[in-house]
């Protein structure tokens, strides 16, 4: 299977892949609280960063996102760095938000 694709929708893998991360991810926010959210977000900001990147390089989209984006979050939560958990819940889930709805609008105009 290609590591990139330019279908719009996730493959069986790809769901599955993508209800791990977000198991995961969920059971370390629920655990772990704002610490979690702002160092994931973060996470997810690089993965989604990555994410546009090849997207606009070879218009086409990486498969398995969601591991993508998780292997940034483990990144992230691995080197604890304090700034990002300086800031509110509020802002770390508005900056999630955008940066995904941005990543999605980059997606849907390269995808079939």
């Amino acid at each position: 299977m290609p590591a990139t694709t330019r279908a719009f929708r996730l493959s069986r893998p790809e769901l599955a892949t993508s209800a791990v991360a977000a198991v995961v991810s969920s059971t370390a926010y629920v655990t772990q609280g704002s610490d979690y959210l702002a160092r994931g977000v973060v996470g997810d900001l690089a993965g989604f960063g990555v994410l546009a990147l090849v997207a606009a390089a070879s218009g086409a989209r990486l498969r398995h996102e969601a591991l993508l984006c998780l292997a940034g979050i483990g990144l992230l939560t691995a080197a604890s760095p304090d700034w990002p958990t300086r800031l509110s819940e509020a802002f770390w889930w508005t900056v999630f938000l955008v940066g995904l709805g941005l990543y999605v609008t980059l997606r849907q105009r390269i995808c079939d």
